[in-house]
């Protein structure tokens, strides 16, 4: 958040809240007790800036054993060895360009190399990466990790493994 919205936001709230033992009066003719604070209207380019810098924002994490139509199957309570695992993202990505976000799989702890993907400028994007269990992982827990491209965290989750 910019200086200029924080100094706002803050001279509203002291302006809103005033002395806790006065109750609270108005009349037409006299403002409410307070610092008055005023800020110019942000220029189209500030608005632009205030959007590029937003985060990519999780709206669903889900495990499933297939991605069909850009959907997820079915929901998964636990993997199993040798066992295929979609894990289907929905994110929100305000920032007016295209991001990326990195997925790690981790099967009990060890975790393996990135996956990269995409995400466009849309309120909500659709995406998903897959991690294929080896058949002797027989326990332990398979859990992802998300950040964006800028290493900010997105999401976490994690499903056990077990036969």
């Amino acid at each position: 958040m910019s200086a200029r919205w924080s100094s706002l936001v803050l001279g509203l709230l002291v302006a809103a809240c005033g002395p806790r033992d006065q109750a609270p009066t108005a009349s037409a003719s006299a403002p409410l007790p307070g610092p008055t604070v005023t800020a110019p209207p942000l220029t189209s380019a500030e608005v632009e800036d205030e959007l590029s810098t937003r985060p990519v924002q999780l709206l669903k994490l889900q495990f499933t054993s297939n991605v069909k139509n850009k959907e997820p199957e079915d929901t998964l309570d636990h993997a199993r060895p040798g066992q295929r695992v979609y894990v289907h993202l929905t994110l929100r990505n305000r920032s007016k360009r295209e991001r990326k976000v990195e997925v790690v799989f981790a099967v009990d702890g060890k975790p393996e190399p990135p996956i990269e993907l995409n995400v466009g400028d849309s309120w909500s994007w659709r995406t998903w990466g897959y991690k294929t269990l080896s058949k002797k992982d027989t326990k332990g827990k398979l859990r992802v990790t998300v950040t964006d491209d800028e290493g900010n965290p997105v999401a976490d989750g994690e499903i056990p493994i077990h036969p």
